[in-house]
């Protein structure tokens, strides 16, 4: 395989592991430096993936400008829909899910601007998972305070209107951990609440097969199997 990058938004921790499983350049990057960083790059690289460390969409004007403007640069917008993470958070959920607990899929608000095709990703992940693993109930739910319906208002719902009170949430990206918010309402409630995160071994797994399937596809490796679908560019 021809030698190749990636410059990672939003990875300033990832960067060393992630280039120790790959056996490439792993630079982190900021929305200010990051195509200055992967024109830097691209001086010594056949390809550069640009990416960013969680799943969703991100900044697809900036990945669309780097295509644009730099002959080695290739942006991921979102690699949501990678098989692998489907997998994991089904595999995460399931233990709850077969004692009947209900599943609520969430992610960071993203703020009031975002575009609504931006937003499709959570709806998709909770199929995904669901297509995996049976649930007796499950819903999603924005971490924050402009998308709705809001987390807490969410696991309100599922407790008060619906009676359930074993609910296991189930957060998109791994590494997010727990929500202090949705905590302190399932112990208002008296809830059990469960969060599953993938954590940081899961999430450099995701990223490695991302990237690889990226380095197959765009540099033609005929020995590069991926992980079966390529994220969306």
């Amino acid at each position: 395989m021809a030698e190749f990058a990636v410059a990672l938004l939003g990875g300033a921790g990832l960067t060393a592991p992630l280039g120790e499983r790959t056996g490439v350049q792993v630079v982190a990057t900021t929305v200010d430096d990051h195509l200055a960083v992967a024109a830097r790059l691209g001086e010594e690289a056949d390809l550069v993936v640009g990416m960013a460390a969680v799943p969703w969409p991100v900044l697809p004007d900036l990945h669309a400008e780097g295509s644009a403007t730099l002959p080695a640069y290739a942006g991921v917008v979102s690699w949501y829909a990678l098989p692998q993470l489907a997998d994991a958070l089904a595999q995460a959920v399931a233990p709850g899910a077969k004692l009947g607990a209900h599943v609520l899929v969430t992610a960071p608000d993203p703020g009031p601007d975002v575009e609504p095709q931006d937003l499709m990703f959570l709806r998709e992940v909770a199929a995904a998972i669901e297509e995996r693993v049976d649930l007796a109930s499950r819903s999603i739910a924005w971490r924050g305070q402009t998308r709705t319906p809001t987390a807490v208002d969410a696991l309100t719902s599922v407790v008060e209107a619906h009676g359930r009170h074993d609910i296991v949430e189930c957060p998109v990206a791994p590494g997010t951990g727990a929500d202090a918010d949705l905590v302190a309402t399932a112990e208002q409630l008296g809830a059990r609440l469960t969060c599953v995160d993938l954590g940081r071994a899961t999430q450099l797994d995701l990223l490695t097969a991302v990237v690889r399937t990226v380095a197959g596809h765009e540099l033609d490796d005929p020995d590069e199997d991926g992980p079966g679908t390529g994220p969306d560019a």
